[in-house]
């Protein structure tokens, strides 16, 4: 398997620079060699680092858009159902953001499916 990996080299002159590099630096591409093996320990780590992560306890807390997104919903249905889906606003002022948790969420839609009678706006 190859992967690519991006070094700086000297840039030719007169060249603009790419954000985020400094002056006279440009993309070299350099071939790294990865056995299946290799892939399947980077997997395997970054598999355990994530459910240690999880096994943490804290929620992560997503935003009405990226819930939207996780839930396949429209933003607006998830700010009407806020309440439902345990929304937690964050601050006081009449601006301040609602955050969710996945799960608790996930786990309120479920208590949905078994009593379909307190089911929230469905547009």
């Amino acid at each position: 398997m190859r992967g690519v990996s991006t070094i700086p080299r000297q840039a030719a002159r007169g060249r603009c620079p790419a954000p985020g590099r400094r002056r006279g630096a440009v993309a070299r591409h350099v071939a790294v060699d990865l056995s299946t093996r290799d892939v399947e320990r980077i997997a395997t780590q970054v598999a355990q680092l994530l459910r240690e992560r999880e096994a943490q306890g804290e929620p992560e807390l997503l935003s009405a858009g990226e819930l939207a997104r996780r839930l396949r919903v429209k933003r607006p249905w998830v700010y009407r159902n806020r309440h439902l889906l345990g929304g937690v606003r964050i601050g006081a002022g009449p601006k301040a953001p609602w955050r969710f948790d996945y799960q608790v969420a996930v786990e309120a839609l479920r208590g949905l499916q078994a009593e379909p009678s307190r089911a929230g706006d469905r547009r």
